[in-house]
């Protein structure tokens, strides 16, 4: 591994919440590695989910990090799991801001050892890119028939974008992890030395355990798969967790329902409440908050996220 990214020395501080780029300058493969403590545990805290939906959101956050690092828009990332099983929807949001936000929804006792299989059946799996600005989403979707989330997105980068692909992903109640890599086209035509290549780093990178993924900084974990390679560092991306919601985001939904459907929704209830999905933020609203939503001088609301909380 190239010496200037100096891996073993022990003065490099461990960085959580940090996706890190980085190149094979003898090979055409490109790879990032991303480490999620904080923001991890700030989505755990709004809710407490059984061992194995925890398992599997936090691998979702770590892919859904390292996928947005590979597409370069203003806007934002969605990667979304809907099913028929116990567990019916999982989802992820990145954003061209660095920000992460996650939530599971879920019925029922869900087993600790329980895997993706067992808690979805039927369903799909999509990956959504919104840009700002742009009239429509760009969206890619593949089935759940492969037994990982990862093993499913490198599925999907085989048949969509027809890019041999690699992901591992990891996550406990601690921390979530992940580590991708994929050929990229060569402009040269040496396309046996670049499938060569592209077996040989994927087979090292193939022996990382979940434990290393989880407790070992990039440096350290990538010295130890790639020190026979020339693997230089790129650049590096802070990660945080934030939710965008707001009470007028909420008004925005309310007033969707118009008048009459949202003062019979008060008067059958006593008020309207709102809670996000993603920051558990309760959102509460009266007679007279609803009355004045549709008065003249109501402050017009910004529909900018077709998220519902």
């Amino acid at each position: 591994m190239n010496d200037s990214t100096k891996t073993e020395d022990n003065t490099t501080a461990f960085q959580s919440d940090n996706l890190q780029r980085f190149i094979f300058d003898n090979a055409p493969v490109r790879g990032e590695f991303v480490h999620l403590q904080a923001s991890w545990q700030q989505v755990l805290s709004q809710r407490d989910y059984p061992v194995a939906v925890q398992k599997l959101l936090g691998e979702m956050m770590a892919a859904a990090a390292l996928l947005a690092a590979t597409v370069k828009i203003e806007g934002r990332l969605v990667l979304q799991i809907k099913s028929a099983g116990p567990v019916s929807l999982l989802m992820v949001e990145c954003t061209s801001k660095d920000t992460l936000r996650a939530f599971a929804q879920w019925d029922g006792e869900i087993d600790d050892n329980a895997v993706l299989s067992d808690v979805t059946g039927e369903g799909t799996l999509a990956i959504t890119i919104e840009v700002n600005g742009a009239k429509q989403p760009y969206q890619g979707v593949v089935g759940l028939q492969d037994e990982s989330i990862a093993a499913m997105l490198e599925t999907y980068f085989r048949q969509s974008e027809q890019l041999d692909t690699r992901i591992w992903l990891s996550s406990d109640e601690k921390s979530a992890a992940g580590l991708f890599l994929q050929q990229m086209p060569s402009e040269q035509a040496e396309s046996d030395d670049d499938e060569e290549n592209w077996s040989r780093i994927s087979q090292l990178a193939a022996t990382v355990t979940s434990t290393e993924l989880l407790d070992l900084g990039v440096n350290t974990l990538l010295h130890r798969l790639f020190h026979e390679e020339e693997c230089r560092l790129l650049a590096d991306t802070d990660l945080s967790f934030a939710c965008n919601c707001s009470r007028e985001r909420v008004a925005t939904t309310i007033g969707l329902l118009g008048k009459q459907d949202a003062l019979d929704l008060v008067e059958d209830r006593g008020s309207i409440e709102v809670a996000c999905e993603f920051c558990n933020e309760h959102y509460h609203f009266d007679k007279i908050d609803v009355t004045h939503l549709f008065s003249d001088d109501a402050v017009s609301t910004e529909p900018e996220s077709s998220t519902l909380h």
